[in-house]
């Protein structure tokens, strides 16, 4: 029956409003997927936004999508606990959505069926049952049960279910803090000390709510800075090791960060040793020092005189971008660079020329008049280049050439004298300027730059 009725109404709702039509029918959909709360708070939502009801005719029906919903609610499986604390919380819920606004006198036989203090009560009866029901063999067990007296607590003062929630609270508190605590104690015989020192921290965060936990704080001190300092003597040994025989920029910078880690692992108990002084040095010798030059051979720096952007700025902004973050370093002078970055280029621009012809036409029309007229064709093209160098020299060679061009044509023809019928002057193209031609190519250039460019960088990391 409830299907049947959904299907009315969504055909009822097919010509509605769209905010209208909208709500029934994620509420239908909800409904249909077994979310019957979820149904039934898509409708009280909307109307507690608009605190009115719609229009007469779907007023009904949105409170007989609720009704199904209720209806389904309340049949819901009641044979195990669980099947029934879950029917109960389902009813609390909708009963509360239901209770909220202007719309609570419609649901009044649901809302008598279940009077909220007695409501609660049947939870709180519920979850003590669950409680008590709980075997205890395990941790996890005591938790568990812990937890359903402290839920049925939440909703009534039930016999004496907020003394047993808080008891074993304590006992769940208590045994979990010595699981971990009996496993930081393995951890330790078997000299895993960073592990160990993990297990009495959780120890501690266990019973935290009770006080302290043994003495689990003081062995996450002594064991937490056991493993930290034979961790950071550990990569410190590593990295002076490593400094005897580097040669290149990238051995200094694996130097710095092996210096690094080790006062960073260490930091909870201050600095390790000189390990900052040291990462700081490395990286300095690990910095890979670029320069770079733009150079215009020929042509307009602008995209044509009406053009702000300048072609070098642009070119600029790459090679900052592309040098911005480390371990790169951008240099004023070429000569302490490691890599200097050149930029040659040139740009051309054409502008044809206008190509007149003029020819007499003589046309014999079907009744045997001769018509003589001039047809004047006029051709222009213009044409817009750039090229482009980029190179590298130094510690990266590399030599990449990009050239990319553009052009535009256009064409005319008049006629003049004695023109026939049907003969019509005509333009076919569009002359575009230097500025739309160079900004047409702008882009493209910009990718093949970029290109360029993470190739340059990526070798520029391995040397």
């Amino acid at each position: 029956m409830g299907k049947t009725f959904l299907a009315k109404i969504g055909c009822f709702v097919f010509c509605m409003s769209t905010l209208t039509a909208c709500t029934l029918n994620k509420a239908m959909q909800s409904y249909e997927k077994g979310d019957y709360l979820s149904s039934i708070r898509i409708v009280t939502n909307k109307l507690n936004e608009k605190q009115e009801y719609p229009r007469n005719s779907l007023k009904k029906s949105w409170l007989e999508s609720v009704h199904l919903s209720l209806n389904r609610i309340e049949n819901l499986p009641n044979v195990s606990i669980d099947q029934k604390i879950k029917r109960l919380e389902t009813i609390y819920q909708a009963r509360y959505l239901l209770d909220a606004g202007f719309y609570r006198n419609e649901f009044t036989a649901f809302n008598q069926r279940y009077p909220m203090p007695s409501l609660k009560l049947d939870m709180a009866k519920l979850y003590y049952q669950k409680g008590n029901a709980i075997q205890l063999n395990t941790t996890e067990n005591y938790r568990q049960k812990a937890e359903a007296y402290q839920t049925g607590a939440s909703y009534a003062d039930y016999l004496d279910i907020a003394k047993l929630a808080t008891r074993y609270q304590f006992e769940y508190a208590t045994r979990l803090a010595g699981d971990y605590y009996q496993s930081g104690l393995l951890q330790v015989r078997i000299k895993n000390y960073q592990a160990a020192s993990e297990d009495f921290a959780k120890a501690s965060e266990a019973y935290a709510a009770h006080g302290k936990y043994k003495d689990a704080a003081q062995q996450f001190s002594k064991y937490d800075q056991l493993w930290r300092t034979e961790k950071a003597s550990q990569l410190f040994l590593e990295a002076s090791q490593k400094e005897k025989s580097a040669r290149y920029k990238v051995d200094f910078r694996e130097i710095a960060t092996l210096y690094q880690d080790a006062n960073t692992i260490y930091s909870p108990y201050g600095r390790y040793k000189n390990s900052a002084d040291l990462a700081r040095t490395a990286a300095q010798k690990g910095l890979v020092r670029v320069a770079y030059f733009i150079d215009q051979e020929k042509g307009d720096d602008r995209c044509g005189k009406y053009s702000s952007e300048r072609l070098s700025e642009r070119f600029e902004q790459e090679i900052k971008t592309a040098f911005k973050a480390a371990p790169f370093t951008l240099l004023d002078r070429r000569s302490d660079a490691d890599i200097v970055v050149y930029f040659d280029y040139s740009s051309y621009y054409s502008e044809g020329r206008p190509e007149k012809n003029n020819q007499v036409q003589s046309v014999l029309d079907h009744q045997g008049q001769v018509f003589k007229f001039n047809q004047q064709t006029e051709f222009q093209k213009n044409k817009y280049e750039i090229r482009l160098i980029i190179e590298s020299k130094g510690a990266v060679g590399l030599r990449k050439v990009i050239s990319l061009e553009d052009e535009t044509e256009q064409s005319k023809v008049f006629y003049s004298g004695d023109v026939p019928a049907g003969y019509r002057n005509k333009s076919t193209g569009t002359l575009k300027k230097q500025d739309e031609l160079c900004q047409g190519l702008t882009d493209d250039l910009e990718r093949q730059v970029n290109r360029v460019l993470d190739d340059i960088v990526n070798r520029a990391k391995r040397i």
